[in-house]
């Protein structure tokens, strides 16, 4: 056995560094390497690798999350769904419907309205251009439009060109639009009826054909009932009544009318304009005192109804009925003068 020889005695002080030396350094180094990959830039992503060619179609997947509502506008109008109990409907339904026979008796229609002019007769003494004892030709729009002079466009989209005969009273703004050019025209709904006797029939090939429908009433104007003021034909003078005292016997003169009906029209006029008003009524009023003004009523026979209207004539103190009649209104007048029969197709014109 070879033994090698070890010293016994303690080791130098450099020897014991060095040893020291040794044993610490590849500690510190992984420390160092492990503070480098934490505290260090962070390495730059790898690139996505581009798909391979494919036949099937690239499908896009749609966001889920609804889009928002658009912000309602608070000045927008917002139509009643039924009024006098019949259901209210927009200017282009009432058109496809007269295009094939079935806006039959009276109708509810929302739309914008404004008077394409205002017609010399209507300027009287006490109402000025407001007057409501003349006829007038107005255009219902499906969406708002503005007056302007009557050489202009009308309003685009759909359209209707309702007549108003004497005593069926129009809210001021829509005369206004005749009046001041740039006028907004008021949301309205108004009660009306295609087949009418007393219509302004429409020359062939004109543009009002199948557009002129007759108004019974202007019922409803920017959320508010209307009319709400009793209208006085001009031909009657100075009326000696206060308005408390008009008011009352004018309630009294609709209180004649049957209990379930609706009332249409309700104005104190002399006798001999009964017949431009109503004039299946002209030979009753002709046997009437003509300096001696009466009570003209009409209303729906039943409301929701559009079938019949009743009118009567009241003695001025609203308590005697005078002369009562009855219309059809579903029974559509014959070919002459341009009216189409039940089912008949007629392009909306101009």
């Amino acid at each position: 056995m070879i033994v090698q020889p070890a010293s016994i005695g303690p080791r130098s002080r450099p020897r014991r560094v060095l040893r020291v030396v040794g044993i610490a350094l590849p500690v510190v180094l992984l420390l160092g390497v492990v503070g480098i990959g934490v505290l260090g830039p962070a390495p730059a992503p790898a690139p996505t690798p581009r798909p391979r060619a494919s036949g099937a179609p690239v499908v896009a997947v749609s966001d889920p999350t609804p889009a928002p509502d658009p912000t309602p506008d608070p000045m927008a109008p917002v139509f009643p769904s039924r009024i006098a109990g019949l259901t209210v409907h927009g200017v282009h339904w009432t058109l496809e419907a007269r295009n094939r026979g079935l806006a039959r008796g009276v109708i509810a229609v929302a739309g914008y309205l404004g008077l394409e002019d205002v017609p010399a007769a209507c300027r009287d003494s006490r109402m000025g251009i407001f007057g409501a004892f003349c006829a007038r030709v107005g255009l219902l729009g499906e969406d708002p439009w503005q007056g302007g002079p009557t050489s202009s466009p009308d309003a685009p989209g759909f359209h209707l060109h309702p007549q108003f005969p004497a005593g069926v009273g129009i809210p001021s703004q829509a005369t206004f639009v005749a009046a001041s050019p740039g006028t907004t025209t008021p949301a309205v709904i108004v009660l009306a009826r295609f087949n009418d006797e007393r219509a302004e029939r429409c020359v062939p090939g004109g543009r009002h054909c199948g557009q002129e429908l007759v108004v019974e009433r202007v019922a409803w104007v920017e959320g508010q009932d209307f009319p709400r003021t009793i209208a006085l034909d001009p031909a009657l003078g100075d009326v000696e009544r206060t308005g408390a005292t008009l008011l009352r016997s004018a309630s009294l003169a609709r209180s004649a009318l049957p209990s379930t009906a609706y009332p249409l029209l309700t104005v104190l006029v002399a006798p001999g304009t009964i017949a431009r008003i109503e004039p299946a009524a002209a030979a009753d009023a002709a046997t009437l005192d003509p300096a001696q003004g009466v009570w003209f009523v009409r209303g729906l026979d039943i409301a929701g109804d559009p079938s019949t209207i009743d009118w009567l004539i009241v003695d001025p103190e609203g308590r005697r009925v005078l002369a009562t009649g009855r219309i059809d209104t579903v029974r559509f007048p014959g070919q002459a003068g341009g009216a189409p029969s039940p089912g008949a197709s007629t392009p909306p014109e101009g």
